[in-house]
């Protein structure tokens, strides 16, 4: 995130701070600035204001070109601009991310949407599901059988600490099942090493829900990436970088800050303040890593998180590199959530909202992240669009004005 005031002279806008660039195409920046005025609109205002340092966006235009603008510093004060390459905590923008990596093992044969996870995980085998978590722990054996789909959708019947307070949650919370980098609430503590530490730990905490009967935002797709660690027979963190970062081009995107890179830096606006969030802080994300959160612990980029849903739009290519068969990148988009379970009135595909007809964007495809950042795509109407932002909690900055914005332009061009 960055900037605390945006400047309107062509000079400042080709040279960052606020900049507009089409990449690949001749004329300036500013020339073209017009075609998304209504986006540049809503960022300038919000660095105007001192809502957010900085922001950037990424949209694939049904043209088929790369639309990046890019607002104020990764700080208040005097930061570096932000660029399309600069670094944001992504959260749950990582689900996507390791539904696809899913995919990638549906599509080798090695995993189906159907395959009991305790085939995979023995550590499930013998599941139990919570009477009543708001009174106790007290459990009964589960009668239904945890799959795949269950762990991309949140039917699993897994739940996470931050969606509540009752006694599965808190169980949670003792036995260190925290998969996120540093701590998204007051009073988390030490949390399992890693994977396999933590569905050890799973395993012995009664289910919220019988799989399959409910949706319940989860730690799902954090045992996934255990799954996809021991079908593959290579670190989960390697896979993924194999078989989707190194063929996309996704050299932003990593577990661990980098030495001497710079991230965005994300403030806590709760009751009116705005303090930096130290449980997420640079010096944190610098650590070594360990536990490989699939959920929730990847940074990444505008113009890299951008690559990796115009990978999806493009039916699994990267310009010339196939990184995945057509039909395992619609897949990934499509809605296998089975009725009548819903997601808000949307379905739900790899990790991802998949909205329903007669909804907002029927067939749209995309998730956000716990410190704002937001993504999606639209094959209906052939675009993809990131805004990397950085604040807690969330709803602290609207986001819906700038996608708002964005699909507005997009209709415009």
């Amino acid at each position: 995130m960055s900037a605390d005031r945006f400047m309107t002279s062509r000079r400042s806008l080709l040279l960052g701070a606020g900049a507009l660039s089409l990449a690949g195409l001749s004329g300036s920046a500013w020339a073209r600035s017009a075609a998304f005025q209504q986006t540049q609109v809503v960022l300038d205002r919000l660095i105007a204001d001192q809502k957010l340092p900085g922001a950037a966006v990424g949209v694939r235009t049904p043209s088929g070109q790369d639309v990046f603008l890019q607002v104020g510093r990764l700080d208040f004060g005097d930061a570096p601009g932000v660029d399309r390459d600069s670094l944001f905590r992504i959260y749950s923008m990582t689900k996507p991310v390791t539904g696809t990596a899913a995919a990638l093992l549906i599509e080798d044969g090695r995993l189906t949407l159907d395959t009991p996870v305790a085939d995979i995980i023995p550590e499930f085998a013998h599941l139990t599901v919570a009477i009543d978590p708001a009174k106790s722990l007290e459990a009964r054996p589960a009668q239904q059988v945890m799959t795949i789909r269950h762990l991309l959708t949140h039917t699993s019947g897994l739940t996470y600490t931050i969606s509540g307070h009752n006694f599965v949650q808190n169980e949670y919370r003792r036995l260190g099942v925290l998969p996120f980098t540093g701590a998204l609430e007051a009073g988390d503590g030490a949390r399992v090493a890693d994977l396999d530490a933590m569905v050890a730990a799973l395993g012995r905490i009664p289910l919220l829900n019988e799989p399959g009967t409910a949706y319940n935002y989860s730690v799902g797709l954090d045992v996934l990436g255990l799954a996809i660690q021991r079908v593959s027979g290579m670190s989960f963190p390697d896979f993924v970088q194999r078989r989707l970062f190194d063929p996309i081009g996704m050299t932003n995107t990593v577990w661990q800050l980098p030495a001497g890179r710079a991230m965005a830096q994300v403030y806590d606006y709760s009751n009116g303040g705005r303090t930096p969030a130290v449980g997420a802080s640079a010096e944190i994300y610098s650590q070594p890593v360990t536990l490989f959160a699939g959920g929730a612990g990847l940074i990444s980029s505008a113009k890299d998180y951008l690559a990796f849903l115009t990978t999806l739009l493009n039916d699994g290519r990267a310009g010339s590199v196939r990184v995945m068969q057509p039909e395992t990148a619609r897949l990934v988009r499509s809605d296998i959530l089975p009725p009548p379970l819903d997601f808000y009135g949307n379905g739900y595909g790899f990790g991802g909202f998949v909205g329903r007809p007669g909804g907002r964007e029927p067939g749209a495809y995309g998730w956000d992240g716990a410190a704002g950042t937001k993504a999606w795509l639209d094959p209906e109407r052939r675009f993809a669009a990131v805004a990397m932002v950085q604040f807690f909690p969330w709803g602290a900055v609207d986001m819906e004005t700038i996608k708002t914005a964005i699909l507005a332009d997009v209709a415009a061009l």
